[in-house]
């Protein structure tokens, strides 16, 4: 990696994590969904600090280029996110159909 590339990914990575703390700390994202938002702030400064580490993986997995390598990741964290939210949606539909229910056995009292 070239010495601009390395600086300029090191600064938006903690640029980036900085970021999701600071939406954390503002409330502005639920303690409950950020753990994969965590999870890439603190892996995006250790995966350029440790490019080694990610050409390592990259040869494990059969990868021809760290980007494709980077790429994979991204698609199984962009997965995840949609499991999380999914998730978080049924929840939330059981609980609506549970308000609801309870709502129409008041009505039904009145």
């Amino acid at each position: 990696m070239l010495p601009r590339q390395f600086v300029a990914s090191l600064i938006i990575s903690f640029a980036l994590l900085i970021f999701i703390i600071w939406l954390i700390k503002r409330g502005k994202l639920d303690i409950a969904y950020c753990w994969i938002w965590l999870f890439i702030g603190i892996a995006a400064p250790f995966i350029v600090l440790n490019y080694g580490a990610l050409q390592w993986v990259t040869g494990v997995i059969g990868a021809i280029t760290p980007t494709t390598t980077l790429f994979l990741f991204g698609i199984l964290i962009l997965f995840l996110i949609c499991l999380q939210l999914s998730i978080a949606v049924s929840s939330q539909r059981r609980q609506i159909k549970r308000l609801a229910q309870k709502l129409a056995l008041l009505e039904e009292k009145s």
